[in-house]
């Protein structure tokens, strides 16, 4: 064979084996090992997150809407409380005729009946304290407006994609500033305002019917006697109110959170959901309610939202 022969078959099987090497393994891993994973998503649908890897719907229009619907409970409970005046209406009454000479006269006589003047002194704190729940449900709404504007943006927003751990610690610093001070203003409401009001509002009626008895007032019409049977009437009529009233606002305080929860549920942190639980057990205490029903047992509605 001819030098120039050897040459050419040894060219030809170089570039032969050259070629294999390439095509088999030119830019790709070894055997047995694993493909470099694929980089995260930049963009995201409007309110998805990066979770994994991937984009996965955390807000959806359902979510805002129960947002919005709580909102509207609070609402309707302040509305209720318009009808605050129903409650001091007694103690109003109370404070026009312990200004009553009669009155006056009775009560210099009996310890029990000077008393009542501290009585009606503590009804006057306590309907303040309600009062003040009443002004402060407008905060509550507003915060949880304050919420569910950021979930709007969320659904809106179509710029770079955020990671699911971004949005939720955003989200569960909003329910906590919506929820902690809410829990702290039922509790107090309920702890110094509806449940004294309802004992110590039977109390003064019926020490009011006691005295203005014991005080041997004439027969006929008297100016005494009609501030005694209103004292009586008015107090029927508050007690009535507050009981229709007083399991209105830990109720609203257990729905609320349960709804948050359920909507939410991805985007609330382990240290949110533990506040939530331990302010709801105050609540709960406050009028020694049965413990909330355990997550997953359908108390709460349903989200699109994926977890």
């Amino acid at each position: 064979m001819s030098a120039l022969g050897i040459c050419l078959g040894l060219g030809l099987g170089l570039g032969a084996c050259s070629g294999k090497k390439d095509a088999g393994g030119q830019g790709a891993a070894p055997a047995g090992e694993p493909r470099p994973a694929a980089a995260p998503p930049t963009q995201c649908p409007p309110g998805n997150a990066v979770k994994d890897g991937a984009c996965v719907v955390v807000v959806t229009q359902q979510t805002i809407g129960v947002i919005a619907q709580q909102q509207i409970r609070i609402d309707e409970l302040a509305w209720l409380l318009d009808q605050v005046n129903t409650v001091g209406a007694p103690i109003a009454v109370f404070g026009g005729l312990r200004q009553l000479e009669p009155w006056k006269a009775l009560k210099a006589k009996s310890e029990k009946v000077a008393a009542l003047d501290a009585v009606a002194d503590t009804l006057d704190r306590e309907v303040k304290t309600l009062r003040a729940f009443k002004d402060s449900l407008g905060e509550a709404s507003a915060r949880l407006g304050n919420l569910r504007a950021v979930l709007d943006r969320a659904l809106a927003d179509t710029g770079t994609a955020r990671r699911i751990e971004e949005v939720r610690a955003q989200i569960s610093a909003h329910v906590r500033v919506a929820i902690e001070p809410f829990a702290i203003q039922v509790q107090d409401t309920i702890h110094h305002a509806i449940v004294p009001l309802i004992a110590q509002l039977g109390e003064l009626s019926d020490a009011v019917t006691t005295d203005c008895t014991m005080a041997k007032l004439p027969f006929g019409p008297s100016r005494m006697k009609g501030l005694c049977a209103e004292v009586r009437s008015s107090s029927a009529r508050a007690i009535a109110y507050l009981d229709d009233l007083k399991r209105r606002p830990a109720k609203l305080f257990s729905d609320i959170t349960a709804q948050l929860e359920a909507e939410l549920g991805p985007l609330i942190d382990a240290e949110t959901t533990k506040l939530l639980d331990a302010a709801q057990v105050k609540v709960n205490a406050a009028l020694k309610l049965p413990p909330p029903p355990p997550a997953g047992s359908g108390s709460g509605s349903g989200s699109g939202s994926a977890h």
